[in-house]
């Protein structure tokens, strides 16, 4: 089971940023295998946000937004009290952007690895949660193949 982070998500969406093909095949291979994905509400709006954004296209962004949130593996978590002050603590204890702290709570609270292009996730939560790089759930994956 895995946390996908925002940031890869929009980079497996757009082609034109670095690593795009990598976090599309992790993405797409998630999902074929059925393997789940829990993720904090707010990744409809940051993907939404950032795609509207980068893309000036606000349908296109609230499209990828909505087909998001209905893929079967992938169980939205909405930030209830509970969360909220679960990502409070790791944002202050470890220096962590608020929206990313939400996404670390979900990846505790429910035993996931969390994926991110992050570093701040990738750096400083690593004795918190397992946090991996698209490029090495990759490599998991193909290997568990």
């Amino acid at each position: 089971m895995y946390t996908v982070d925002a940031s890869v998500w929009v980079n497996g969406f757009d082609r034109r940023e670095l690593g795009h093909e990598t976090s599309r095949q992790v993405l797409d291979l998630l999902g074929r295998r059925a393997i789940a994905i829990i993720v904090p509400n707010l990744l409809l709006a940051e993907v939404a946000g950032a795609i509207g954004r980068t893309r000036n296209d606000s349908a296109q962004a609230r499209m990828f937004a909505t087909a998001l949130a209905g893929l079967p593996n992938v169980t939205l978590v909405p930030l209830d009290d509970h969360l909220s002050h679960e990502a409070l603590a790791l944002a202050a204890q470890h220096g962590i952007r608020g929206a990313d702290s939400v996404y670390a709570a979900v990846a505790v609270q429910s035993g996931t690895t969390l994926v991110s292009l992050d570093n701040e996730h990738l750096t400083r939560l690593a004795d918190i949660v397992p946090t991996k790089t698209p490029a090495a759930v990759l490599a998991d994956l193909v290997a568990a193949s």
